[in-house]
């Protein structure tokens, strides 16, 4: 179960760390509870009731959604600095998730009611345009991933690997891989031959969770012969 933590000083770390005072009233800062959730935990259910809103401040969250006949898609895997919640927030009805959250790792989470978004966020311009820019942030995420549809598995984790060394520098921590099959739209054994090839072609080096890019050019050149 999700923990109470009452720390107010690391809250207020984290509120300091991402700014949040340029973006929440003092009203709306008030009201920030400070939850943590261990792996493999749910924060929200798709299909529940959305009560809150919620800011990944530190670990790692996993956007999926499940289809009837239990096959699932991962949207997005979530790093700090993160909003969860915000696509549903302006739905004119009751407001039920359409994903399933997840933590794939140890995280820390800032929440607040609804109903206090309602009262003091739903007119105050600011909050808002920091709304508006994570869910542009999401909206051009999710273009990407449509685009990479029908491209071959080597170009899906060239690309991949290469959009994660541009924001995360040379060495990068892979979540699970079958997590990042299911985002990329491949199978695991199509993941891991990649990562075999790259390696054999001296472009990454890997171990376990770890990739180091020794070639991040290649990673991001792709060519016409790339896509046969």
């Amino acid at each position: 179960m999700m923990k109470n933590m009452n720390k107010n000083e690391l809250m207020q770390t984290y509120i300091d760390t991402f700014s949040l005072c340029s973006y929440f009233s003092p009203a709306l800062l008030e009201n920030l509870r400070l939850k943590q959730i261990e792996e493999g935990e749910y924060l929200v259910a798709q299909g529940s009731l959305l009560n809150n809103l919620y800011l990944l401040v530190d670990g790692k969250l996993q956007v999926e959604h499940f289809q009837q006949d239990g096959s699932y898609a991962v949207f997005s895997i979530e790093k700090a600095f993160s909003v969860i919640g915000d696509l549903e927030l302006f739905l004119d009805i009751d407001m039920y998730t359409v994903s399933t959250v997840r933590a794939i790792s140890k995280s820390d989470i800032l929440e607040i009611p609804l109903s206090k978004i309602q009262q003091y966020g739903f007119n105050d311009p600011i909050f808002l345009r920091f709304i508006c820019t994570h869910l542009s942030k999401k909206l051009y995420a999710s273009t990407q991933l449509l685009t990479n549809v029908s491209l071959p598995a080597f170009v899906k984790v060239r690309k991949y690997l290469a959009i994660r060394a541009e924001a995360e520098g040379t060495v990068i921590h892979l979540e699970k891989r079958d997590s990042i099959a299911a985002l990329l739209g491949i199978s695991t054994r199509q993941l891991n031959r990649v990562l075999k090839d790259l390696a054999e072609l001296s472009i990454i080096q890997f171990k376990n969770k770890t990739v180091q890019v020794l070639d991040s050019d290649y990673l991001s050149e792709i060519k016409a012969t790339d896509f046969f």
